[in-house]
């Protein structure tokens, strides 16, 4: 994932500034029921979104998740249909210099939700759900591997090109106890 620098320097300032101890810890049992509420941050690219509109089966939701969906007012035609997902939208005018959100009501408004956990479904860096997903409170985060994403994420999935990328939503599902 190339990670544009001026989002470097953004992440090293917060770093700098949030000296937090992040003592948060994840239990995968057997006796587990899996997650009851996920934030998907959809695919910006149209031929990812194909795949990724079927995996959150926004027509018919997963039964007994509670479902949220973020991406640009520019994807948004890729996932026509909601059906009961809650649809978090951004516009250009909502990013600053570091293509973040900054939309405080936007931000407050995915925040007050809680997810359970949060997809990050981009095989390529998006800063403004990267740094949603930093910022956001939720005990399981997963997306694609990157230097970045192991510090925010807790679990990456390493994209080798010749794998379909319908395996690793699969995963994606499988490691959240929801079954397909």
């Amino acid at each position: 994932m190339d990670i544009p620098i001026k989002f470097k320097l953004l992440l090293f300032w917060k770093n700098l500034l949030n000296k937090e101890v992040d003592n948060l810890s994840i239990e995968i049992s057997k006796e587990g029921r899996g997650v009851s509420s996920i934030l998907f941050f959809l695919p910006e690219k149209k031929e990812d979104a194909k795949i990724a509109n079927y995996l959150v089966k926004i027509q018919n939701p997963l039964p007994g998740c509670k479902i949220g969906l973020f991406c640009s007012e520019k994807s948004k035609e890729f996932y026509p249909d909601t059906g009961n997902a809650q649809f978090f939208t951004y516009k250009d005018n909502y990013l600053n210099y570091f293509d973040t959100i900054k939309s405080v009501a936007l931000f407050d408004q995915i925040n007050s939700s809680k997810y359970d956990a949060i997809v990050d479904l981009n095989t390529e860096f998006c800063a403004a759900s990267t740094m949603l997903a930093l910022e956001l409170d939720a005990p399981i985060k997963i997306g694609f591997d990157s230097t970045i994403a192991r510090r925010i994420y807790t679990i990456t999935l390493e994209r080798k090109k010749n794998e379909f990328l319908e395996s690793y939503f699969s995963r994606i599902m499988g490691l959240l106890g929801v079954s397909l």
